[in-house]
């Protein structure tokens, strides 16, 4: 009489599985590095495209005349916010989606604020500043 093999014994199936508790014990931190770097990259992808729309309102005589010296963009945890209407105005031309939440997501900036001056110049035109506080 044959005994035909009809599967894995025990002892092939613990090896297989400690196999991939070392594989995941390995990978799970790199994968975890990875994902935050994103999450900078992206905060600092959206901090970088708020400070260039600055720079289109500003050559943009529809929105020139609307920005006043002193006027900010803030990019924080309660999303991207002004106290100028036109400026919010103008962001939401040039975002689809919905402003407030853009939120920042890394360990890195999520307890941080990006922020975009409008600084009037002598010549009555504007500077622009942008900074992480």
């Amino acid at each position: 009489m044959k005994h035909a093999n009809k599967g894995f014994s025990l002892v092939e199936l613990i090896i297989v599985v400690a196999i991939l508790a070392i594989l995941i014990g390995v990978l799970a931190p790199q994968y975890i590095k990875y994902v935050e770097k994103s999450r900078i990259s992206a905060d600092e992808d959206i901090a970088g495209s708020i400070f260039e729309s600055a720079f289109v309102m500003i050559s943009d005589e529809e929105y020139f005349d609307s920005i006043n010296d002193g006027d900010t963009i803030t990019f924080s945890s309660g999303g991207i916010t002004s106290g100028n209407a036109a400026i919010m105005s103008a962001l939401g031309v040039f975002y689809s989606d919905n402003l407030a939440q853009k939120k920042p997501k890394s360990k890195k900036y999520k307890t941080q604020t990006y922020t975009v001056s409008f600084t009037k110049t002598a010549k009555g035109d504007f500077d622009i500043f942008g900074d992480w506080s």
